[in-house]
């Protein structure tokens, strides 16, 4: 039960909002904010920094858009950068974005690695008063000078000790001396560490603390377990927990190769999955998000470059395949689940790393008692292919593929039985337009032997007064002319002359 105090608070922040934000807000469902939105967005409102820190799953987004679009639209002239650490998170900062200001005119590009750097630059020469960027991007446009800063007065770093945890310190320190000065900086975090709270004193002037549940306890409603197991073991308890757990799961392992490697061993035992991380294609990146947003997909298998990046609703289950490397990453995976007040489930796998689990217990406070369950091995199923669930076009060149190699297979068959064992009878007669009707039907794709059975042939058609019938599969013309001389007619062409492929 809230006391009445909250209420009217959380009431009136709301109230404080322009029309066409509310109207905004109320079309996604949301009629009230959540707490680190009620402390950051009255002072971000009157103007001063802010720094904020609270659990993942606690709305920091909208947090720090709101007052960003009441700024933007009361002030013609202002411009703002927002960085965020990965693509991913980058990307449902900028979509966010455009679903509050959609009525607005407040124009703003998404600027990221892997993106296409040319369209970037046709963006940037409109004048966008919003960039939403990852730091790298925006340095290589700060050395390429197509972007400028110097009327940026409004600076947002989200999830910022994820940003100093990917080495960005450097390139986040070049991006705030280009910006103008004086600025208003908002900085939000998951946690505080020391890095963090230099980076503040550094970038932040008088800031606002607010601060939001502990940044070492994961969030209330995500039931934790664990079960011990081998490494061998690991594969089988697995199809065991998405055999007996429903909705959507995401899978986090520690390296991109070990990511790839499991999606692959679950498609060969008929599991719908992909694979996230920091190797693929900006375009595969979004559309493996996208088929696992709208649940074409059940199974993600990620590195922690999606701990910070996916904010996926309808996750029901977070599995530790791998621990991870640090106990801040185990808060951040386990807040991938149990978002908004919805419960979650979360299970780690302890595969000989106990000394890595104990260095989690030390740092996290867990909020309800973590579960040890019973490993239940169940025998590995037959594995079979499936098609993989990457859209209708991919089902289509896999069926086009085993069409095409079906009638490789029959070729080959048929050449196999005309041509025995390196040994072959030379069709003759009717034999012979039987094995030339055959070569005709499989025209597109020609075996090497037996064409030369049926060039060999001809040459025998051609001077039956030879008395051998037989020749080797891999004889050379230069071997044929050998046994069999021929003499150039006129207006003809040697029957040795080749034949062009057909593509």
């Amino acid at each position: 039960m809230k006391p009445p105090w909250l209420r009217d608070m959380e009431q009136t922040v709301f109230s404080l909002l322009p029309e066409f934000l509310q109207c905004a807000l109320a079309q996604q469902g949301i009629v009230s904010p959540t707490p680190v939105q009620v402390a950051a967005i009255p002072q971000a409102l009157a103007g001063r920094d802010v720094l904020a820190t609270a659990q993942t799953g606690t709305g920091k987004t909208l947090a720090f858009l709101l007052p960003l679009a009441v700024r933007l639209a009361k002030q013609a002239g202002e411009n703002a950068l927002i960085l965020s650490p990965t693509r991913e998170l980058a990307q449902q900062t900028f979509e966010q974005w455009q679903i509050l200001t959609g009525g607005e005119d407040i124009p703003a590009v998404l600027i990221i690695g892997g993106d296409n750097i040319h369209k970037q630059f046709a963006d940037l020469r409109r004048k966008p008063r919003v960039i939403v960027a990852t730091p790298g991007r925006v340095i290589d446009h700060l050395q390429r000078k197509s972007m400028d800063l110097r009327h940026t007065h409004t600076l947002v770093l989200d999830e910022t000790d994820r940003m100093l945890d990917m080495g960005f310190i450097d390139d986040m320190r070049h991006i705030v001396h280009s910006l103008a000065a004086p600025r208003r900086t908002l900085l939000f975090s998951a946690t505080l560490p020391a890095q963090v709270k230099e980076l503040a004193r550094e970038f932040l002037t008088d800031p606002v603390r607010v601060q939001i549940g502990s940044v070492v306890k994961p969030a209330e409603f995500v039931f934790q377990e664990i079960v011990r197991v081998d490494i061998r073991e690991k594969l089988p308890q697995l199809l065991h927990e998405l055999n007996t757990r429903s909705g959507s799961v995401l899978i986090f392992t520690r390296t991109k190769h070990g990511a790839e490697r499991l999606a692959k061993q679950l498609k060969l035992y008929g599991r719908k999955c992909n694979a996230l991380h920091g190797d693929l294609r900006q375009n595969r990146r979004r559309q493996v998000l996208e088929f696992f947003k709208n649940q074409t997909v059940r199974v993600l298998i990620a590195t922690d470059v999606a701990a910070r990046g996916i904010d996926v609703p309808h996750i029901a289950h977070v599995i530790n395949y791998d621990l991870p490397q640090s106990p801040q990453d185990y808060i951040h995976r386990i807040g991938r689940t149990g978002r908004m007040g919805a419960v979650g489930n979360s299970i780690s796998f302890i595969a000989g790393d106990e000394e890595k689990w104990k260095d989690i217990c030390k740092v996290t406070q867990f909020v309800t008692p973590v579960k040890t369950v019973q490993k239940t091995i169940e025998p590995l199923p037959a594995p079979k292919f499936v098609a993989q669930e990457e859209g209708a076009v991919h089902g289509k060149n896999r069926k086009r593929k085993i069409s095409r190699q079906a009638v490789s297979s029959k070729a080959t068959a048929r050449a196999k039985e005309l041509l025995a064992s390196g040994e072959v009878y030379l069709p003759q007669g009717k034999e012979l337009e039987r094995a030339r009707q055959a070569q005709k039907n499989f025209a597109h794709k020609k075996i090497k032997t037996f064409q030369k059975a049926v060039q060999a042939a001809q040459i025998l058609e051609e001077k039956s007064a030879h008395s051998f019938r037989c020749v080797k599969v891999g004889a050379s013309r230069k071997t044929l002319r050998a046994q069999q001389p021929l003499t150039k007619q006129k207006g003809k062409k040697q029957c040795f002359s080749k034949r062009k492929k057909r593509r």
